[in-house]
């Protein structure tokens, strides 16, 4: 590593650069709070796609606790179990027949399903322990989105104390700056730890290392729970062949009780400073008497793919953190922060967002913004929570890194709510919802790269569990790319839907992309090998349809009159109405890719037959889209889920032109569901409303989810968004962040329909406006100015030549097959095109 005294030189010559480097591009895009964050919950976050931090700004003691992507409990592999449908598959759909739901249910419940899923675990904590005392004022904390910084600054006994704290993806360090101003010394010591038992911290000379491993095994059931269940045979880690307990058994095993089993992983902590020194000191590293001190952090575990035993072909985390660490060094801190600011600024720069007039940026606080919108409906919050998606995809999700999760990468917990793994029927796919429209498809590639790698384990699932081709995957997932159904219940495990869905992603990067090679090498096989799975799982039924013969509705339930008359609720059926609909949307989006590449034209004809004999959609007595192909009472009217709406959002079948009825009953299932529900619900009915075209019911959602998560100091729990902006579902799930940006962006511009739409859904609140660097389908790229609720003009980059219809209102134009920037006023007219 450089020496002291080089470092010492390179921080007097930056010295002067940081500072000048403090003030936001765009005050308005700044997250802004009086005092440092008292819960979890209302730190902030920053990550660099792989490390992840959730920084509190505490006075006297900062706290970042720290998360790495890849750090998941159990192995590959260790979770399936011997699960083989065939046997019993003709008794279940002779239950469904007979309309003895309740019973097949329970049967899936007993023999289809395997055990709870691999969770993802925290790495641990830094603590920087000031030796303050006495009364700090002028307190300030905040993130700065336009450059993806976190600061904080006080006063304390005359001298101003300042951090500038930042994740940078290009050196792959956590970098800490404190300074302290005239009259000021730095003295804190520096502390990591962990909240597993097998982490250890050691100092050394200007360093601080922290290794352990993770627990081989993490279930996030009770044991309680399982013994009432009977599931006990599903551990035999935890019990014996005969049902009882082993001595070691509980919730986590780490170590020598699960044979060694499970990943390790280093962080590790170099501190430079001008002026003072660096004392280590057992498990710990003190600075005393500096004027400046940087800190950079570097972290890795032993993950080496998602089929590798990360503690017996694991790579090594000591040295991956030596290079990054060693490489990040021979920078000064300048240099790290702006090569950070100019690769965050490439991505986060290409879109903006104005509503209403311009006007100076408010400095009040971020949290008092979100208590007090009820009434004031700011719309400087709404594109503040637009962005703040835009810089969490930014933040957590970058090519090489691993999928956003439930909780993003940021959580703090050994057993964290649903695992913070990927849930598959609808979490994980409504984040990246964002991705391409708001200009950040390079953000989209670990999704696609999980879609690619989730295909090996659901080639075997669809072989051993099935036998039939193709491959599947049902409604949950982890890093380690599991595909048979998990956890403990027919509802919501037994859904063989995911690989479908998934394939939208594929279509919709290369629609958005025109990237052809990505759609003939990747994309068309994964898509072609998804539907042979399902051509094989589709059965007739007696009129000579085609429906699938088991499946349920995550994640509602429906209730019905059995043989006897008695009332009774299931959740399990034939042919529901989002197993068709995703079948529908992938053989019609399979076919169309077909056509572009010129292929398989006998397997095109062989979707086309299929397409034809697919159970229709039915619309019921109330005049909404049924459910399920019976007419049955939801057992929760107003449940979170939207499945059925699958055709409408995220789909594209559904459109005012295409299918008026569907339009009309899919809005009657929209309100009937009502305008509640958890934080995410809310974000899809954003994006289903924007849809439908009706931006005044789009706004009453996006303000149902613009209300406080926090009830009481320390308390958080309702729907909405948290005091940092993390949406609640309750508890945080970050699906409803992404969510929301998607439906902003859907409000703004569509283009699923064959056509760039101008504000489809554009409500009163937002008479004026400007929108810049939207994606729409096809390689174009759109901004659009409004003043008084009417289109003022709009410009239109195509980057691919593509011919386009462009909509406004009930006014349409064309644009030529030429790649170009062309410029439209109000009434949809060309004013000027140039070349590119």
């Amino acid at each position: 590593m450089p020496s002291l005294r080089a470092t010492r030189r390179q921080f007097l010559a930056s010295g002067l650069i940081l500072a000048a480097q403090t003030s936001s591009a765009d005050p308005g895009l700044v997250l802004r709070y009086s005092e440092p964050a008292p819960d979890w919950n209302e730190a902030l976050p920053i990550g660099n796609g792989r490390l992840g931090a959730m920084v509190f700004g505490g006075v006297p003691v900062e706290r970042l606790q720290l998360n790495e992507d890849t750090l998941y409990s159990d192995e590959p592999g260790r979770r399936d179990l011997p699960l083989d449908i065939t046997s019993s598959f003709d008794h279940v759909v002779a239950l469904l027949k007979q309309r003895r739901y309740a019973e097949a249910e329970e049967f899936i419940t007993r023999h289809w399903i395997g055990r709870t899923w691999p969770c993802y675990q925290p790495l641990g904590d830094l603590h920087l322990e000031l030796e303050h005392s006495g009364r700090i004022a002028g307190y300030r904390r905040e993130l700065d989105l336009t450059e993806a910084v976190c600061r904080v600054r006080y006063q304390h006994e005359g001298a101003l104390y300042e951090r500038e704290i930042f994740a940078s993806y290009p050196d792959q360090v956590i970098v800490l700056r404190l300074s302290a101003g005239r009259g000021g010394a730095l003295n804190f010591k520096i502390r990591l730890s962990s909240p597993h038992p097998t982490a250890r911290a050691t100092a050394q000379r200007n360093e601080l290392a922290l290794t352990g491993q993770l627990p081989g095994l993490a279930v996030r059931r009770t044991l309680e729970w399982i013994e009432q269940r009977g599931d006990q045979w599903k551990y035999p880690e935890l019990w014996d062949r005969d049902g009882k307990r082993r001595p070691h058994a509980k919730q986590l095993l780490y170590g020598d009780e699960i044979q060694g089993l499970g990943m390790r992983f280093e962080a590790r902590v170099a501190v430079r400073v001008r002026g003072g020194r660096v004392v280590p000191a057992g498990d710990h590293l003190r600075v005393e008497g500096a004027r400046e001190a940087v800190l950079l952090l570097a972290a890795a575990s032993s993950f080496n793919g998602f089929d590798k035993s990360p503690s017996r072909q694991g790579a090594d985390p000591a040295a991956r953190v030596r290079a990054h660490l060693d490489a990040a060094a021979r920078k000064s801190c300048a240099q790290l922060r702006a090569a950070h600011v100019r690769d965050y600024r490439a991505l986060f720069d290409r879109v903006s967002l104005r509503l209403g007039p311009p006007a100076p940026a408010t400095e009040e606080f971020t949290d008092r913004r979100i208590e007090r919108f009820t009434t004031d409906e700011d719309p400087g919050l709404v594109a503040l929570l637009f962005q703040f998606g835009r810089y969490l995809m930014i933040a957590g999700s970058r090519p090489g890194t691993q999928p956003l999760n439930l909780q993003g990468i940021w959580n703090r917990e050994l057993l964290p709510p649903w695992a913070s793994a990927y849930t598959l029927n609808i979490n994980l796919e409504m984040n990246y919802w964002p991705a391409l429209v708001t200009n950040l498809s390079e953000c989209h590639e670990p999704l696609l790269r999980l879609v690619r790698e989730l295909a090996v384990n659901g080639r075997r699932v669809a072989a051993s569990m099935y036998k039939r081709r193709g491959w599947v995957a049902h409604h949950n997932t982890t890093i380690w790319r599991c595909a048979q159904p998990v956890d403990y219940a027919a509802m919501p495990s037994f859904w063989p839907m995911a690989a479908g869905w998934l394939c939208r992603h594929l279509w919709e990067h290369y629609l958005f992309t025109g990237d052809r090679r990505f759609l003939a090498d990747e994309a068309y096989p994964l898509m072609k090998e998804a539907a042979e799975f399902y051509l094989d799982w589709l059965i007739e039924d007696e009129q000579g349809q085609l429906l699938t013969p088991v499946g349920v509705s995550p994640e509602n339930r429906f209730r019905y009159r059995d043989a006897e008359g008695r009332t009774r609720t299931a959740g399990v059926s034939m042919a529901p109405t989002m197993d068709m609909a995703i079948i529908r949307d992938l053989f019609n989006n399979l076919i169309e890719a077909s056509r572009v590449l010129g292929r398989d034209e006998d397997f095109r004809r062989l979707l086309e037959e299929k397409l034809r004999r697919l159970l229709p959609y039915r619309i019921g007595r109330r005049g909404q889209l049924q459910e399920w192909p019976e007419d049955f009472e939801e057992a929760e009217p107003q449940h979170r889920h939207l499945s059925h709406l699958y055709p409408l959002h995220p789909g594209a079948e559904f459109t005012p032109r295409s299918a008026p009825e569907l339009i009309q009953a899919a809005r009657r299932s929209l309100e009937l569901r009502g305008d509640g529900g958890s934080g995410w619900s809310r974000a899809w009915k954003i994006n289903l409303w924007a849809r439908l075209g009706d931006g005044e019911r789009a706004w009453a959602l996006l303000k149902n989810l613009i209300q406080p998560a926090r009830v009481a100091p320390g308390k958080y729990t309702q729907p909405g968004l948290l005091p940092n902006l993390f949406g609640s579902h309750p508890p945080f799930q970050i699906d409803a962040n992404f969510g929301a940006t998607a439906g902003i962006a859907e409000m703004l511009l569509q283009s699923h329909a064959g056509e760039i739409h101008l504000l489809p859904a554009l409500p009163r609140k937002w008479a004026e406006g400007e929108v810049r660097g939207l994606c729409a389908r096809g390689g174009f790229e759109v901004s659009i100015a409004w003043k008084q609720g009417r289109l003022a003009s709009a410009t239109i980059v195509s980057r691919l030549g593509n011919p386009a219809t462009v909509r406004y209102g009930e006014s349409a134009t064309s644009l030529p097959a030429a790649r170009g920037r062309y410029q439209l006023n109000e009434r949809l007219e060309l004013t000027g095109r140039a070349p590119l």
